[in-house]
């Protein structure tokens, strides 16, 4: 049984870890790329999330959605679902509609028109440099995430488990620093204050006997 609890209790830290480290590289790559005016990217992929019904119900808000760079924006074509900048009174938002006129050139310029699966109207023709991605396709599991991320029990957890990890490292490096035996098989953090507490106790009173002893 102990052995048993010590192994979840590693797989437990070692998520606590994973997940602190996960939320950390995003928190750097979000603030780096808003200096640089940019979306977060890895290998070309980019994660957006739906924050309209305009693409309902192909797509709902609060769907996540993955995203792939346009290296050659001419190969885009109807159907394509793409996320852009937006202009106007959309200026400094991203859209994310369907392809409905394929790119082609007019007045020297390459432009492609989207729209909104919901809508009525379709946009206004836009450049086509203005595409940030392409959709590739819709991630579920990322969906529940940040439905639960942001909501405040999920949000209490995980820092529930920060500071779980946190004292558990916490308590290692005060015994490291102290000189303390290492924990032993099976204990808990009460059981390890405990210990190091009657070993204090101990020494203390090792130490008042010692200095009790009559002098040569």
């Amino acid at each position: 049984m102990k052995t048993v609890i010590k192994i979840v209790k590693k797989c437990l830290d070692i998520f606590c870890w994973i997940l602190i480290a996960a939320l950390t590289l995003t928190i750097v790559m979000s603030f780096v790329a808003r200096i640089n005016g940019t979306n977060p990217t890895v290998f070309g992929y980019s994660v957006f999330r739906v924050s309209s019904g305009s693409m309902e119900p192909e797509l709902s808000v609060g769907d996540v959605i993955l995203g792939k760079v346009v290296v050659d924006p001419m190969e885009l074509q109807v159907g394509d679902v793409v996320t852009y900048k937006g202009s106007g009174h959309m200026e400094g938002n991203l859209i994310t509609h369907e392809v409905i006129v394929a790119p082609c050139e007019e007045d020297g310029v390459v432009k492609l028109q989207t729209k909104g699966v919901a809508n009525d109207i379709p946009d206004d023709p836009i450049e086509v440099d203005r595409v940030v991605s392409v959709m590739v396709c819709e991630l579920p599991f990322l969906n529940v995430f940040y439905s639960f991320f942001f909501s405040p029990w999920g949000l209490l957890t995980i820092v529930a488990l920060i500071v779980f990890v946190f004292i558990d490292e916490l308590i290692v490096f005060i015994k490291n620093a102290t000189g303390k035996k290492s924990a032993k098989d099976g204990e808990d953090i009460n059981e390890i204050i405990e210990r190091l507490q009657a070993e204090s106790a101990q020494q203390a009173k090792d130490d008042d006997d010692s200095q009790s002893l009559p002098k040569e």
